[in-house]
């Protein structure tokens, strides 16, 4: 589906001076989709509906049940119409046997927009398949600095409802590689990751760049995508920063322009 078609216009009230006057406001759209997955586990995860199916990709890929695209047999996205007249999108996946480490159990599980640990069956099901990162890579501060104004470039749904996340892969002259958006900041990241196995573009030479905050989930998908520099627009939580030095990943903020660096600096040319 285009940008376009990812939000939708609501009339509504603004309150000025004493008085109530009518206007329209756009908001993203917040979707779902089920993961079905050998036909023996559901996962319902509330996205924007665009990318679907790199987000498929990046999810079973970051869920660890997968180790590349090779297992999975096959992959099946459709809408379809449920008994209370609700329309989800569908994805069948058949996924080879054989897994490095176990299976969740099977079941159904609910992931919101909001939290994309919701759901996990427990805390270190997070964990599953994620080492350190083995990236020789060095960036410059001066690409990396320019983040900041260069991610809005990539932004058009935040700036017509001012309710999306960004995730933007840039190479290491500052390049846009892969860009998303989504209503979820893991789904954002998911999409980009999901794009780089369809492309089978490579990740230890690549920084990603996050429009929110990075958390204890999302430093453990980098880490699990290989990618060796996370850079976020806003101040990350104590969990991301011990994962983000555990994993070997650097780590960045650029909220009001203070442009820190929490974790393996050494990896930034001229510290």
């Amino acid at each position: 589906m285009e940008p376009h078609n990812m939000y939708k216009n609501l009339r509504t009230f603004t309150h000025s001076k004493g008085k109530f006057f009518p206007a329209s406001s756009s908001l993203i759209l917040e979707a779902p989709i089920e993961i079905i997955i050998n036909q023996e586990r559901s996962i319902l995860i509330m996205i924007t509906p665009q990318m679907v199916r790199e987000l498929v990709f990046g999810f079973v890929f970051t869920e660890g049940l997968i180790d590349s695209v090779s297992e999975i047999d096959e992959c099946v996205i459709s809408v379809v119409g449920k008994n209370d007249g609700e329309r989800v999108t569908e994805a069948k996946m058949k996924i080879s046997p054989g897994r490095a480490y176990p299976r969740p159990t099977k079941g159904k599980r609910v992931s919101f927009s909001s939290c994309g640990v919701c759901g996990k069956e427990n805390y270190y099901e997070l964990k599953n398949g994620v080492t350190r990162i083995k990236s020789r890579h060095r960036f410059a501060m001066e690409v990396l600095k320019g983040f900041a104004k260069g991610i809005q470039e990539f932004q058009p749904l935040y700036q017509k409802t001012g309710g999306a996340h960004a995730a933007v892969l840039f190479d290491a002259d500052g390049n846009e590689v892969v860009h998303s958006e989504d209503v979820g900041r893991h789904n954002a990241l998911d999409k980009v990751i999901g794009a780089t196995l369809i492309q089978r573009i490579s990740r230890d030479d690549k920084i990603l760049v996050s429009s929110g905050r990075a958390s204890l989930e999302m430093i453990l998908k980098t880490a699990r995508a290989g990618f060796p520099v996370f850079v976020a627009m806003s101040r990350p939580s104590s969990k991301a920063v011990e994962a983000a030095k555990f994993y070997n990943i650097t780590l960045m903020d650029m909220a009001g322009g203070s442009n820190r660096v929490y974790t393996h600096a050494r990896r930034i040319i001229g510290f």
